[in-house]
C-alpha cells in the first residue's frame, strides 16, 4: 500500500511539472514577439526642434520614429539609420547624437509595441517597417547617403534590410548568427527550434549583402556571446572590418564617446571614392 501511494504521488508530482513545462512553452509561444522585443511602454522622452517625426499606420495604430537633422535639410549629407537593441527606445539613444559632426544625421524607429509605436511585433513585421521608413528617407533626402546601423536584435533587421536595398554602408554592433542561437541559452529546456518564429537567421541573409560592413564588438559580452558574433564574421561574404570597443559591455556600448567615432570613422571612409587601378 505504502508503495502505491507513493508511487501516486510521484505520478502527480510528474504530471503536475510536465504540465507546468507545458504551459510555460505555450506562454513562450503565444507571446514571444513581446518577449524577444521586450515590448512595453516607455517614459517619453522630449526632443529638440532638431527632430523631426516620422509615423506610418500598421494593424494596432502607428509606428514612429525621428530624424535628426541639426543643420536642416538641405545641410544634411549622410544619415545613420539606425535599429535598436531589445526594449531599447531610440528617443533614448538620440540623446547621445552630440558626437555627430555637421552634415551628419541620425534616423530610427521604434519597433511595433516598443515605448510610443503600436502594434505586435514580429521579425516580419520589423523588415517590413524598416524598408517603408528607408523608402521615406530617400525621398525626404533625396542628396544623403544612408548608412545602416544595427545594434544586437537590430543587426537582424539591419541585415535584412541591406540584403534587400543598396546603402553607402552597414555596421553592426554587437551581432549574432542566429537569434536560434542566441535563445538556446536564455532558454535551455524549451525546443526553440519548433517553437521560435522570429528566428532572425543573418548567417542565411548576409549572403544577399554587398554593402561596406564594419562590425564593432563589446568588450565583455555576456549577451551575446563572441562565438555567435565570430560565427558571423567567418562567414560575411564581402571583406569586412572588425573592431573591438574598450571598456565596453553589451549595454553600455552605445553609449560611449568611442563607439561613435568607429562609426563615423567607417562611415567616412566608405564613402571614399575607390583607388584608381594602376
Amino acid at each position: 500500500m505504502a508503495s502505491n501511494k507513493v508511487f501516486r504521488i510521484a505520478l502527480s508530482a510528474s504530471a503536475a511539472a510536465i504540465g507546468g513545462i507545458a504551459a510555460y512553452w505555450t506562454l513562450l509561444a503565444a507571446r514571444q514577439g513581446d518577449i524577444l522585443f521586450n515590448a512595453r511602454k516607455l517614459p517619453v522622452v522630449h526632443l529638440s526642434d532638431d527632430f523631426s517625426t516620422y509615423s506610418h499606420t500598421v494593424p494596432g495604430g502607428m509606428v514612429r520614429g525621428y530624424v535628426y537633422h541639426p543643420q536642416g535639410e538641405a545641410a544634411l549629407q549622410d544619415l545613420f539609420v539606425y535599429f535598436a537593441g531589445r526594449g531599447e527606445d531610440v528617443r533614448a539613444t538620440a540623446q547621445m547624437l552630440h558626437w555627430l559632426p555637421e552634415g551628419f544625421g541620425f534616423a530610427a524607429l521604434n519597433y511595433r509595441g516598443v515605448a510610443d509605436s503600436q502594434g505586435h511585433p514580429s521579425e516580419i513585421a520589423s523588415v517590413q517597417d524598416a524598408c517603408q521608413f528607408a523608402n521615406h528617407l530617400r525621398k525626404a533626402f533625396p542628396h544623403a547617403r544612408l548608412h545602416v546601423v544595427g545594434r544586437s536584435l537590430g543587426t537582424g533587421v539591419a541585415i535584412q534590410l541591406v540584403a534587400r536595398q543598396a546603402f553607402a554602408s552597414l555596421q553592426l554592433v554587437t551581432p549574432y548568427d542566429s537569434m536560434l542561437e542566441v535563445a538556446k541559452k536564455r532558454f535551455p529546456l524549451v525546443p526553440l527550434s519548433l517553437l521560435l518564429r522570429h528566428q532572425f537567421n543573418s548567417l542565411e541573409h548576409s549572403k544577399e549583402v554587398a554593402a561596406k560592413t564594419q562590425v564593432l564588438l563589446a568588450e565583455r559580452d555576456d549577451v551575446v556571446l563572441p562565438e555567435r558574433s565570430a560565427k558571423l564574421i567567418a562567414a560575411w561574404p564581402t571583406p569586412i572590418s572588425v573592431q573591438t570597443v574598450p571598456g565596453s559591455d553589451h549595454h553600455s556600448i552605445m553609449g560611449l564617446e568611442a563607439t561613435w567615432l568607429y562609426l563615423l570613422d567607417f562611415a567616412l571612409t566608405a564613402i571614399l571614392p575607390e583607388p584608381k587601378a594602376a
